[in-house]
């Protein structure tokens, strides 16, 4: 028998109890965060003679989200690829629920956003409490080096499956839990006035939300920014250019 944790965001305290299946929690989860935001940051080669407006007017900076310096080692600027779920924590409660069952086979699939890597048989709620009673934790998003940046942003309607701790992965023995131990992140995003959400943590581990569907918007912003660290303020936006399907 193998064990997992499964974590569960909802609009209401209307989670579910014990002795339901998997499907349950999905079904639950439905009712939790629908929007977000997909993120890709590069990190611009130093000298940079060129300009975003140019990027966009060639082509190069699309919807896509493609890396617009493109030609060889097209991957090595990027230094983020994210989809951040909007998570409402005044409103949102959480349900923890440890999993038991045999393993579901030599490829664990929760990481594709389908089913935990595990035949679930039994469904044991652990806790279920607002999201405002977590503890906060602060953490940098943003790039704290100084360089110059393009940031590529799309909103994004999604659906996401119970959430799941992939770094601890399935185990032989039940697991302990402690409601101590899970944490709201926060970041300053770009140069917002307030922290945003930008995820949860349990025992310091990044609880994942695996996507079930994402529809994203008819529009992305690109954005071409500078971090500093001795200036004030240390980040500064040279230019932003919203782009369309061609």
């Amino acid at each position: 028998m193998l064990h997992s944790l499964a974590f569960v965001l909802a609009r209401s305290p209307d989670l579910p109890g014990d002795g339901v299946d998997w499907q349950a929690l999905v079904a639950s989860q439905q009712q939790g965060p629908d929007r977000g935001r997909a993120l890709r940051l590069f990190r611009l080669p130093e000298p940079w003679d060129s300009s975003l407006d140019a990027l966009v007017s060639s082509g190069s900076a699309t919807i896509a989200g493609e890396n617009p310096m493109g030609g060889a080692g097209e991957r090595r600027g990027l230094i983020c690829d994210a989809v951040v779920p909007q998570l409402d924590v005044a409103s949102l409660w959480m349900g923890v629920y440890a999993l038991s069952g045999p393993a579901a086979g030599s490829t664990p699939r929760q990481g594709q956003g389908q089913e935990p890597p595990l035949q679930v048989q039994t469904v044991q709620l652990l806790d279920r409490f607002p999201l405002a009673e977590a503890a906060n934790e602060t953490c940098w998003f943003y790039p704290t080096e100084n360089g110059t940046y393009l940031c590529w942003d799309n909103q994004t309607a999604l659906t996401l499956a119970p959430g799941w701790l992939p770094e601890q992965g399935l185990q032989e023995a039940p697991i302990a839990y402690d409601r101590g131990e899970v944490h709201v992140l926060w970041s300053l995003m770009a140069d917002d006035e307030a922290l945003t959400c930008v995820g949860l943590t349990y025992q310091r581990r990044r609880i994942e939300w695996p996507l079930l569907s994402r529809a994203p918007q008819p529009s992305a912003t690109w954005t071409w920014f500078e971090v500093d660290t001795m200036a004030d303020p240390s980040y500064r936006e040279r230019a932003s250019i919203d782009v369309f399907p061609q």
